[in-house]
């Protein structure tokens, strides 16, 4: 039996045909998944010390020791549910964008090509949403989801001394500023509360010339990557540029330069890393991406439980008068970072 390219197992493949642009926070630092059929997620954070076996006598009673402490949190994942609609003059009357007005194409064909483009468009919609969700995490410590008919903030408990804000001299334009000397301190700091070896520092391409660039780290730039003395940034595409490392507090740090804009509610676009703001953190911290139940009558149905668990659920139906195909993707996306305190967010300027 012949199967509609509009049945959801036909559209979930077609979903993963192209590489996505926008995903490097999600696939270096959010990139175990966890999907559940749960409305909503528990995260545990764990913020416990470091503590030892005490001493004690082999002929007395064992010391008793208490757990250590977490906190669980439930969290409502942000809900997403984009649709584009189709009608026949789209097929018929209407060029598809690069087509050559004189090859004929059918509408069926034409209905296959346009399907694959919109899916492929509204994935991007959602996972620029998952990136961005991402990045306030790494900056804020929390989410606001704010939207029609919701307004609340996921967030994840970052201790006020992981968020970081330099002034006067101590801004990393001034050159009496030392860099390197603020590193060496927060990669302690992630070491001492998050449990985490800081590898990794994030900031806008603006923000990483600035460091690179300062007089007291350009005399240690025999630890990076050089080309006669100069820094040469690798661009990696999608907005991503390696600056190479640095050795700090005997740790190397991949630096990255990281260009990645999104549209607000207001249709202004913003980046997603403003100047003068950094990330240090580790590709090694609990960091996760959540995914709750799709809540939809139709996949109830079509999958056959209670509550579906899926990244992404696409569906297609029709309406008769007009005559219009509607297809949505649903998705209930929360990335989270279980070790906050493997971060430390600074405004360097």
């Amino acid at each position: 039996m012949a199967i509609s390219i509009f049945a959801t197992r036909a559209m979930v493949p077609a979903m993963r045909q192209d590489k996505k642009a926008g995903r490097f926070l999600l696939d270096t630092l959010f990139n175990r998944v966890n999907i559940s059929t749960a409305e909503t997620v528990d995260i545990d954070i764990i913020k416990g010390k470091r503590r030892m076996a005490p001493f004690q006598s082999p002929r007395i009673e064992g010391k008793l020791i208490e757990k250590r402490g977490f906190t669980t949190n439930s969290y409502k994942p942000g809900y997403v549910k984009p649709k584009f609609a189709t009608d026949a003059s789209d097929l018929v009357d209407n060029r598809a964008a690069g087509e050559n007005v004189y090859t004929g194409e059918n509408a069926q064909n034409r209905a296959v090509t346009t399907l694959v483009e919109e899916l492929n468009e509204h994935e991007d919609l959602i996972t620029r949403r998952e990136e961005w969700m991402c990045a306030q995490q790494l900056v804020n410590g929390y989410v606001d989801v704010i939207g029609e008919g919701v307004n609340y903030r996921v967030d994840l408990l970052m201790d006020a001394n992981h968020k970081v804000t330099l002034i006067g001299a101590d801004m990393w334009t001034d050159v009496a500023s030392d860099p390197d000397s603020d590193i060496e301190a927060w990669t302690t700091l992630i070491s001492k509360d998050g449990g985490a070896s800081a590898n990794i520092m994030i900031g806008s391409p603006t923000t990483m010339n600035v460091y690179v660039k300062h007089a007291k780290v350009a005399s240690k730039l025999n630890t990076r990557r050089i080309d006669l003395g100069m820094i040469k940034p690798e661009d990696l595409g999608d907005g991503v540029s390696y600056y190479g490392y640095v050795i700090v507090n005997g740790k190397s740090i991949d630096l990255y330069g990281y260009e990645e804009w999104a549209e607000d509610d207001a249709g202004v676009e913003q980046p997603l890393f403003a100047d003068g703001q950094v990330v240090l953190t580790s590709t090694m911290a609990d960091f996760r991406r959540h995914y709750g139940a799709i809540k939809d009558l139709d996949a109830i149905e079509e999958l056959g439980s209670n509550m579906v668990a899926l990244p992404r659920y696409p569906k297609s139906w029709k309406q008769k008068d007009p005559s219009v195909r509607f297809v949505m993707i649903q998705s209930a996306p929360l990335p989270a970072a279980h070790q906050i305190d493997a971060i430390v967010s600074a405004k360097v300027f």
